[in-house]
């Protein structure tokens, strides 16, 4: 005998098992936003720059919390609360979450493509394609509270056609930005260690996202009742928001140390080019670069050095004037400059480095 699922004992069990869900959810909610909390102090410092994608970035992480923890309170209360305003409050911040969400894989697809006319323009009618289908789901969802159950019971939602259409369009999205984003960054980007870091996690975004918009689109095909048609609700949400707002994270941390190993390149001499030599002895917090003229023997070679060779002599060389040997040091602490300093070999360093003579 098949069960009944519209049975009010049933629903009962189904409400509990979903207030349980919730705060597991709740948990992981709180997680991310602690574990990242660094990065969104150094924005409100003002230690990073200010860019306006970063507003998104907060109001995507701001609904997640709103979503989620008034899932929590709708279906965990102790005492009678004001259910449909809490709804409502859950209902928009899900819609404003999930299409941020979205928006922050815009913007960084347009930002890969140059901001393309031919792609951003489609790009921009699909996301209000997406926010006005969500904007449809508002009327729908109700709720009530229940004196037997001590909880604001769903009473009804979304039909199962507009539910359906919702994640699956929500899905077919972000698949296609997924598509222009891989196509840009695996014909234009290949060698780009960002371009690579674009790709990766865009892939796991559309991994995650689509799983769990997948899962809660099954959900609601079934239409079993109404807390099972939306019992993945706040894990869809909660999932797309997490993984947006990691890879927008890791987007402007890999950026900024590109641009920083990039702001500052090797200098000219009039002496002879100078070659940029790692040093090895500066621990992982500080960003040191030493630029040594030729003629200076190297000693120490790691990985990234360039080999400069054996250093020749000749047995007459006391015709010849010795090439005085000049050290340029420039050394970022914590990514800001302490200043340039060039000094001359002289007495104090001839005692340890043999002089160079101009064959």
């Amino acid at each position: 005998m098949a069960k009944n699922w519209m049975d009010p004992q049933e629903i009962g069990r189904n409400s509990r098992i979903f207030a349980a869900f919730v705060l597991v959810l709740s948990g992981v909610a709180a997680w991310d936003v602690l574990r990242s909390l660094s990065f969104d102090i150094s924005i409100i410092r003002g230690k990073r720059t200010w860019r306006w994608p970063m507003v998104l970035y907060f109001v995507c992480r701001i609904c997640m919390l709103l979503h989620i923890f008034s899932m929590a309170v709708n279906l965990n209360a102790i005492s009678e609360i004001p259910c449909q305003g809490v709804t409502w409050i859950s209902k928009i911040s899900d819609a404003i979450g999930t299409c941020g969400s979205s928006l922050i894989l815009v913007l960084r697809t347009t930002a890969v493509w140059h901001r393309d006319i031919k792609v951003s323009a489609p790009l921009g009618v699909m996301f209000l394609g997406q926010v006005a289908v969500w904007v449809q789901t508002f009327r729908y969802s109700r709720s009530q509270w229940n004196p037997q159950r001590n909880v604001c019971a769903v009473i009804s939602t979304a039909p199962q056609p507009l539910l359906v259409a919702v994640f699956a369009y929500t899905m077919a999205f972000d698949f296609i930005i997924l598509l222009l984003c891989t196509y840009r960054l695996g014909t234009g980007q290949r060698g780009s260690s960002l371009g690579k870091l674009l790709l990766r996690d865009g892939i796991g975004y559309f991994t995650a996202a689509f799983t769990a918009n997948l899962i809660q689109m099954i959900f609601a095909a079934l239409q079993l009742n109404p807390v099972m048609n939306i019992l993945c609700l706040p894990f869809a949400l909660v999932v797309s928001v997490i993984a947006a707002t990691t890879v927008f994270r890791n987007v402007f941390t890999a950026y900024d140390a590109f641009s920083k190993d990039h702001s500052t390149g090797p200098s000219s001499s009039s002496k002879g080019q100078r070659i940029t030599e790692g040093l090895s002895g500066f621990s992982n917090r500080h960003n040191a670069r030493l630029n040594v003229s030729q003629g200076y023997p190297s000693q120490h070679m790691s990985s990234n050095d360039i080999a400069l060779g054996d250093y020749k002599h000749r047995d007459h060389h006391d015709s010849v004037s010795p090439i005085a040997v000049t050290k340029v040091v420039d050394i970022d602490v914590d990514g800001v400059p302490i200043g340039r300093q060039t000094r001359s070999q002289g007495d104090s360093d001839m005692d340890s480095v043999e002089k160079g003579h101009a064959l």
